[in-house]
């Protein structure tokens, strides 16, 4: 009886395999994909992001990032202002997990950032920049709650260690 079962449990489960990839998927070949969305974590504030990629086949996908982050903190003698700019290139694979509204993905990027701080106050402290170029990875999931318009998920390299918002698809 049990051999039955754990033979019947494999046949469902592979069987549940080769018919998920028959599922329709989230992500199609020629997706335009937008995504607005809040970082969090990463002390810089409430950055705000903006992706948008296209897809170039039923797997593979490819855009632009940019993000802004500002923070003051204020010190007994004035304010620093922490200013941090982000663009990048990305590229995304896109997987078919059979769950018809969601598009999991996990990607790269490559750009450049500027951080810089601005001293207000008294006393001479000079304002300082800095950037360079970074590369990073991410992984990340859409759910579509109808054909254009869903929500998103994605952690990895971007002003916060997860950003989170609305995604549009056209």
């Amino acid at each position: 009886m049990k051999l039955t079962i754990k033979t019947l449990l494999t046949v469902l489960f592979l069987t549940g395999i080769s018919i998920s990839s028959s599922f329709a998927q989230a992500y199609h070949k020629g997706d335009n994909m937008l995504n607005v969305g809040i970082g969090l974590g990463g002390g810089f504030g409430t950055p705000i992001g903006l992706s948008f990629e296209h897809g170039f086949s039923d797997k593979i996908s490819g855009g632009a990032y940019a993000a802004y982050a500002s923070k003051t903190t204020p010190t007994g003698f004035g304010d620093f202002k922490y200013t941090y700019i982000l663009t990048a290139a990305r590229a995304s694979y896109h997987f078919d997990f059979g769950v018809e509204k969601l598009d999991p993905y996990l990607g790269v990027i490559l750009g450049y950032n500027i951080a810089s701080a601005k001293w207000t106050g008294t006393g001479a402290v000079p304002a300082s920049s800095a950037g360079g170029f970074i590369y990073g990875g991410h992984a990340g999931a859409r759910y579509y709650l109808s054909d254009k318009i869903g929500i998103f998920a994605e952690a990895g390299y971007g002003v916060g260690n997860l950003n989170v918002g609305v995604a549009f698809k056209f």
